[in-house]
């Protein structure tokens, strides 16, 4: 592979790594809905804290596991490693849930998260078995975001530009997953697919 796609490829993977995509969802939630209107650009100290929650705490606990020798990647590019990473994962995004239901944030964003740790929890029995994408699930968690606000209504961005345009970059993703040899391409759809799937329906419920 070219020098120059196999660096563009790691750095897109890097900026859609998955414990990013939490913070990515409520900056969405809060530049392209009514959210933007509130007092006091709340996005701000909500994007940190979810930042916090749901990056900095299970980047940390990843990386103690690894000077303590029990996973030997970082990166958990070995399917083996990734469950205790990923049930850690799964209640740091539940205890997003709460954060955001605790600050009366509309219910479909605490949805969100309780539908991310169920995505997350699905996924960690997967991995027992079948190697999963992450990077995949977290655009397809992108995707379903959007596609619900402009279903319900509450996106401020004209017409299906938003979730188009998440369709788009979760393709750009997925090829650099693929061209980096990380995952298959029934490993990136079903990370995808199942995302959008599980996301979606956790926010419909509160409708």
């Amino acid at each position: 592979m070219d020098r120059f796609i196999q660096l563009a490829c790691r750095v897109i993977s890097a900026i859609s790594y998955p414990l990013l995509m939490p913070t990515y969802a409520i900056i969405i939630a809060f530049c392209t809905t009514l959210l933007h209107y509130l007092p006091g650009h709340p996005v701000y100290p909500i994007a940190i804290t979810t930042l916090g929650i749901t990056a900095a705490l299970p980047i940390t606990f990843i990386y103690m596991l690894n000077i303590l020798k029990i996973i030997s990647d970082p990166m958990l590019n070995d399917r083996k490693e990734r469950t205790l990473p990923l049930i850690f994962t799964m209640l740091s995004y539940c205890f997003l849930g709460w954060y955001l239901s605790h600050i009366h944030a509309p219910a479909w964003l605490p949805a969100f998260a309780f539908g991310a740790a169920v995505l997350i929890l699905i996924m960690t029995f997967i991995n027992l078995k079948w190697k999963i994408s992450g990077h995949a699930a977290g655009m397809g968690g992108l995707t379903a975001l959007s596609i619900f606000l402009v279903y319900r209504g509450y996106c401020l961005v004209p017409g299906t530009l938003l979730p188009c345009t998440m369709v788009i970059i979760s393709g750009i993703v997925a090829s650099a997953r693929l061209l980096l040899g990380r995952h298959t391409l029934g490993q990136v759809a079903a990370g995808y697919l199942l995302a959008v799937a599980i996301l979606y329906t956790a926010m419909l419920i509160t409708i």
